[in-house]
């Protein structure tokens, strides 16, 4: 059974079908994969520790001077950006679409925190959609989204689905700029000498030829959701830290309803590491597929992703994300607060736009459960739509237990307690940023004779894959392949 959306084939030339199966049907083990995978830093068209000076005219114009040092070397190699297929396989096996979700959370166990039983490549706290995929190339940067609806419990079963991960990134990828973000090594505050906002290991980031996958975290729809869990199922309350008493719910302090406090800045640290778990796994999702393929994987961390989203747009304006302007004397951690961006990725945050007061927020977070066409909706339902997970009579089972439905009181005390925090702190989550975007990973073809240059192993460097070694052969046929030796 599948819903009544199911999109047309996309027909695949032979090169891509060809390309898609060698990817699913021989590429190396997971166990093989693992005992070789290693982070693969200098591509095509890259340089380290010069000592040269570079003009950063892709990015942000500076001209920029890395000190010489013992690994001195420039690319000789033009970059090769990867192809469409490659990008396509790389952001499926990072976020996409792989089928229905079991949801086999007892429902008197809190089944209703899911906030989608669509599956996804990655795991992710309450299957709730809260990290998106950013792709930044030489066209742009770009959205990675391919949608809520499956065609099938499991996506891929065979070449007859191959097609499938052409069209969720031709269908699903929103162009959002159509030129990088203006963020490079040396990117920092006017007048300073010796701040890399960027951090001191990304001399090449965001270098032309390369792909930056750049998962980008909405942790204020998780914060709300573990808001929601917590009061109906934990029986924990947010306590304020000035206090120690109830953040705004004390009505629902009492046996049976909530019972024991849980301060603010840790509950905001909690929804934050939830986050970061599937950011996370995400960019070790997208390391083991370019490790299959024979591409290098870059994984980044050490980056100020504020100003990657645009919170100093007087420095650079980066992904062009809006920011809150909050009262000092109100934002006890000095925390930057994003709002999203607009129409695209719309923050769970309060106040915003989107979500003005508490009402809206703590709404729009429980109706993701319950809307028309929701997976607990009554009417449309997902599961129904879509083939799964459950049998017709189980859906219609759990659908109708009262635990699968969150309690009025529930909802009143979530809005009790977030309106308490807009009023104290002036937004809410009011410890950490509801946006974030501070684990990725960068895609691009080796520089094979860098590490031929300075790295053991023998006639070829030990972390010369076959894969590695192959790739230019396999993938760009008719290219010329930087990869040959001499």
């Amino acid at each position: 059974m599948t819903h009544t959306g199911t999109p047309a084939p996309v027909t695949l030339s032979a090169e891509e079908q060809a390309a898609i199966s060698r990817a699913f049907e021989a590429a190396p083990s997971l166990f093989s994969l693992l005992s070789t995978l290693r982070t693969r830093r200098m591509g095509l068209g890259y340089r380290s520790e010069t000592g040269t000076e570079e003009a950063f005219d892709w990015s942000s114009h500076l001209l920029v001077k890395q000190r010489e040092g013992p690994l001195a070397y420039e690319s000789p190699h033009a970059a090769a950006p990867l192809s469409e297929v490659e990008e396509a396989l790389v952001a499926w096996a990072a976020i996409g679409p792989n089928g229905i979700v079991t949801a086999d959370i007892p429902v008197q166990g809190d089944l209703s925190s899911l906030l989608s039983w669509a599956g996804r490549t990655v795991p992710g706290s309450s299957n709730d959609h809260g990290v998106d995929l950013f792709v930044i190339n030489d066209r742009g940067v770009h959205l990675y989204r391919p949608g809520p609806e499956r065609m099938a419990p499991v996506e891929i079963r065979g070449p007859e689905d191959y097609w499938k991960i052409l069209h969720w990134y031709r269908s699903g990828l929103t162009t959002i700029s159509d030129r990088r973000p203006d963020v490079a090594w040396a990117t920092a505050p006017p007048g300073t000498h010796n701040v890399n906002t960027m951090g001191a290991l990304q001399y090449n980031a965001n270098r032309p030829g390369s792909t930056w996958f750049l998962p980008v975290g909405d942790v204020g729809l998780e914060w709300v959701n573990l808001l929601l869990s917590s009061y109906q199922f934990g029986g924990f309350y947010l306590q304020d830290p000035e206090t120690d008493k109830p953040a705004g719910c004390d009505q629902w302090i009492k046996p049976g309803f909530l019972e024991v406090g849980f301060p603010l800045p840790i509950f905001d640290e909690l929804a934050l590491m939830q986050h970061v778990t599937e950011a996370a796994c995400v960019v070790q999702n997208i390391r083991l597929a370019c490790e299959a393929l024979g591409l290098g994987a870059w994984a980044m961390g050490g980056y100020s992703d504020d100003l990657l989203l645009g919170a100093y747009p007087e420095v650079a304006r980066g992904l062009g994300f809006a920011f809150l302007e909050r009262d000092p004397a109100r934002n006890p951690s000095r925390t930057a607060t994003c709002l999203g961006l607009p129409g695209v990725l719309d923050a769970c945050v309060v106040p915003s736009k989107q979500f003005p007061n508490a009402e809206a927020l703590v709404t729009h977070v429980v109706e993701r459960r319950y809307a028309r066409g929701a997976h607990l909706s009554r009417e449309d339902n997902w599961g129904a739509r879509n083939g799964g997970p459950f049998t017709p009579e189980t859906l219609a089972q759990v659908v109708e237990h009262p635990r699968a439905h969150i309690p009025d009181w529930v909802v009143s005390a979530a809005i009790d307690t977030v309106r308490y925090l807009l009023e104290k702190y002036g937004c809410a989550p009011a410890y950490t940023n509801p946006v974030r975007a501070k684990f990725s990973c960068q895609v691009h073809h080796v520089d094979l004779d860098f590490y031929r240059r300075f790295h053991a192993g023998g006639e070829e460097p030990y972390l010369a894959t076959p894969q590695l070694l192959q790739h230019f052969s396999d993938w760009h046929p008719g290219q010329p392949d930087p990869y040959t030796r001499g």
